[in-house]
């Protein structure tokens, strides 16, 4: 099925990892969009407030003439925003929630691991980037940490199940799910910093070592979608920058989500 009539503005900041879930899924759904650079350095504007009154990013303003006749509508947080995205029309990063059974059980086993990873690993990673600006051992303790929680919580939801095809993915499916859209964003910063010496260049060995995440991550980083704009030495580069930042008492913190 063709995409829908609309259209979409995404508020963003390239650093933002959140943003990165939301320019994933446009790339994976090739719907065309508009960008508006929002400055998370700065307080933000009461233009931006008024889009957005929490002031993170990202933001996705839309319309379309078949909804309110037109007039524009807002859609906050990157989980929420994605969520939208992939119910405009029938494709491969969820079922059909009317689809039958089959398709009702492999909606709810990719909710359940967004639910999963949103809140017993997502959090986690805040100490991970804090780690990045201390010592050694903080940043071997939170790599020990994540590696630890993933592989209680995720690793199992990656075997593969009776009836699961033999894709990569989530399910064995050979496209990206909403679980890899929410995820992939992450991976690819956490590798980034491990390659880049910003973290233990263990983190990201142990990480692959585990059986089934290992996998899935190696081909969740190599998808066309995520890395389209994707600019690591710049990425590294700039977290050095704020490490000077951090360092020397100026740095500030980020709002994305």
């Amino acid at each position: 099925m063709a995409a829908p009539n609309i259209s979409l503005t995404l508020y963003s900041h390239p650093e933002c990892p959140f943003v990165h879930r939301v320019l994933t899924t446009l790339h994976e759904l090739s719907l065309p969009y508009t960008t508006v650079f929002v400055d998370i350095d700065v307080p933000r504007t009461a233009d931006y407030l008024a889009i957005n009154p929490r002031g993170t990013v990202p933001a996705l303003k839309f319309s379309s003439p078949d909804y309110h006749s037109g007039h524009e509508t807002v859609v906050n947080e990157s989980l929420v925003i994605v969520y939208f995205l992939g119910n405009l029309f029938p494709n491969h990063l969820l079922p059909a929630a009317a689809a039958g059974v089959a398709a009702a059980v492999a909606r709810t086993r990719i909710f359940f691991f967004v639910d999963t990873w949103e809140n017993k690993i997502t959090p986690l990673f805040d100490k991970v980037y804090k780690a990045s600006f201390g010592d050694e051992k903080e940043a071997k303790d939170a790599e020990d940490m994540v590696v630890g929680a993933i592989k209680k919580e995720i690793e199992p939801l990656l075997k593969k199940e009776d009836g699961d095809g033999q894709g990569m993915f989530l399910g064995g499916r050979e496209k990206f799910t909403m679980a890899e859209i929410v995820v992939a964003p992450v991976i690819i910063r956490v590798f980034a910093f491990s390659d880049g010496g910003l973290l233990p260049r263990s983190f990201k060995t142990n990480l692959l070592a585990l059986p089934n995440f290992g996998k899935w991550a190696q081909a969740m980083v190599k998808n066309e979608s995520l890395l389209k704009g994707w600019d690591e030495v710049s990425f590294v580069d700039g977290s050095k920058a704020k490490l000077q930042q951090f360092k020397d008492g100026s740095f500030k913190p980020k709002f994305c989500r």
